[in-house]
């Protein structure tokens, strides 16, 4: 068994859209990728907000608000 620690606000958190961006969970018969980001909701690990930027890219500030359009954020 290996352990792997990740630095909190890493490049590679591993639960931001842009770290799981391109990444598949499955495959559907044989042909049909399923990305990982459509098989879970993607929240601010600080605030717990989707519309937060730090939930599209761990590298951005949390803004502790789920308002549309925020710069940065995938929801704009």
């Amino acid at each position: 068994m290996s352990l792997e620690v990740r630095a909190i606000g890493s490049p590679s958190c591993g639960g931001c859209h842009k770290c799981l961006s391109g990444k598949v969970a499955f495959v559907v018969m044989g042909a049909i990728e399923i990305p990982v980001t459509a098989t879970r909701m993607i929240l601010c690990p600080t605030c717990g907000c989707k519309r937060c930027p730090k939930a599209s890219d761990c590298q951005l500030e949390c803004t502790n608000s789920n308002l549309p359009g925020q710069e940065g954020s995938i929801y704009k």
